[in-house]
Parts: structure tokens; sequence; C-alpha cells
């Protein structure tokens, strides 16, 4: 009877191992990789232009610095619209009316309060030839700051998916070249990670001072380059 508990308990330790062994983590083998950032530019011409103006009143009278910025604020708008400005391309993205507390020259309050108000309008313009005109007639017409005035491409989706493909294949050859070199062969694709599309400016210094049309402020479209990184990595064998 001894004799069978030993053996049993044998059994089961053997079985134990066995198990044991059986759920050890395999070892895998690992990867080798090569990593590379391919790019690709463009460039386009703008084809609109985004204005943010301003039209600034004051006045100790809340109703009629108000009434008065309305007024010059409407003005700004019919020079658009007259000059063929679509009305969704007109919009007016800031109002605000605060009072200032006067002060004498001992720095004492007053009593007095002159209220300012602040009308901002961003328009859409798409006639490039018109862009100089339009700000000289808007500032003689009521506004009285410009924000910003910015050159843009409303629609660059198809160039960035030609230039995302370019930059795939930059990054295909720098790879190719890479494991050549190595004495290595390229395997599959691992990871592909997208650098951002943010255009810049580009300037030609001979075009200075010769936009803008006749009377208008001197304005000049230039061009914008837009670049993609992508990173890539690639398995190796």
């Amino acid at each position: 009877m001894l004799r069978t508990r030993w053996v049993l308990a044998g059994a089961v330790l053997l079985a134990l191992a066995l198990g044991a062994c059986g759920a050890a983590p395999q070892r895998q083998t690992a990867l080798h990789t090569i990593s590379v950032t391919g790019t690709a530019r463009t460039r386009l011409a703008p084809d609109i232009v985004i204005m943010t103006l301003g039209v600034q009143t004051q006045g100790r009278d809340v109703a009629e610095a108000v009434s008065e910025n309305n007024r010059r604020s409407a003005e700004v708008v019919g020079v658009f619209r007259s000059a063929g400005v679509a009305a969704e391309d007109i919009q007016t993205t800031y109002f605000n009316v605060y009072p200032q507390q006067q002060y004498d020259q001992f720095g004492v309050l007053t009593g007095e309060v002159v209220y300012w108000v602040d009308n901002t309008i961003t328009v859409k313009v798409r006639q490039l030839d018109q862009v100089g005109v339009l700000l000289q007639s808007v500032l003689t017409r009521g506004a009285n700051t410009v924000q910003g005035l910015s050159y843009t491409v409303e629609d660059p989706t198809d160039a960035l998916d030609e230039i995302r493909a370019g930059a795939l294949e930059d990054a295909r050859a720098q790879a190719e070249q890479l494991a050549a070199a190595a004495g290595v062969e390229l395997g599959q694709v691992l990871t592909i990670s997208e650098g951002g599309a943010v255009p810049s400016p580009i300037y030609e210094a001979s075009a200075f001072g010769k936009g803008g049309g006749g009377g208008g402020v001197p304005t000049q479209a230039g061009s914008l380059e837009y670049s993609i990184s992508m990173s890539v990595v690639y398995e190796v064998r």
C-alpha cells in the first residue's frame, strides 16, 4: 500500500513538471527593422484671401456709439457685396461693447464713461486681383483696423494626396537603399505615421509692391508650399 502511494505521488509530480514546461513562454525571434522618413512637397497658387477687418467707434453715449458703429459696419459689408462677394463669405466674428472709466490728471475718477464698440468682420475674397482695391475702399468707408490678411488654398486635397504618395515613395527608396547597403532583404511595412501639412508662404523678391489694382493697397499673392513627411518602419530579413 505504501509503495502504491509513492508511485502515485511520483506520477503527480511528473505531471506537474511536464505541465510547467508546457506553460513556459516560447522565445520569440526579435524583429529587425529599418526606420526612414520620406518627404514630398509642392507649390500651389492661392485661390482665396481671408480678410479680418475691424470697425471701432467710441462715445459717451452707448446708443450713439453703437449706432455709429452699425452705420460704418454696414458700409464695409456693402463694399464687399457691391464687389460681388457672396453673403455666405461675409461673417461677423466678434462684437463687443465695453465701458472705460475716465480719470483726471491726478488719477481720480471723474464719473464719466466712454463706451468703446468693436465689430470684427471676416471676409473670404475669391477675386484676388481685387484685394488691394477692396482694402483701400473699406478703409475709407469705415473699417479702421486690419487684423489679418491671409492668402490660402480653399481645397488642397488633391495636391496633398499626390505629395502624400510621393512621400511614401521617397521612404521606400531610402529603405531599399539602406537594405541593399546592409546586405539584408526589405520586408513588409510595420508602421506608418504622417507629419503635418502646414502651408508656408513663398515670397518672390521681384514681386514686392506689384499687386493690387489701380489706386488700391499694394498686395501680392505669392505662392504656398505644402510639405508632408511620412515616417515608415520596415521589417528586414
